[in-house]
């Protein structure tokens, strides 16, 4: 009889230790792929941003060709520091 009280006791410990073991394992899961999630959304934004990133400097570049805006003064002065911004931006992303 005594027996079967402790088995029943260790028993209903187990079914405890268990079910609360699986609930963590649960609520980890389900955190992990929510940083995979996050994280591939990240991927992909910055994938985005550097793409945009390459056109804007080639669209700088495309558009003074000539030297036209960089020799003007209050334009050029402008225009190299948004040119130097989008360069360091470029060469920091790749």
């Amino acid at each position: 009889m005594i027996t079967i009280i402790i088995l029943s006791v260790i028993l209903g410990i187990s079914l405890f230790v268990n079910i609360n073991q699986l609930r963590k394992q649960e609520s980890q899961a389900e955190y992990i792929d929510d940083l995979e999630n996050s994280n591939t959304n990240f991927y992909t934004h910055f994938e985005q941003l550097k793409q945009k990133l390459s056109e804007a400097n080639s669209e700088i570049r495309n558009i003074d060709r000539l030297g036209a805006f960089e020799s003007s003064d209050e334009v050029g002065t402008a225009f190299r520091v948004i040119r130097d911004v989008l360069e360091d931006l470029n060469k920091r992303i790749d």
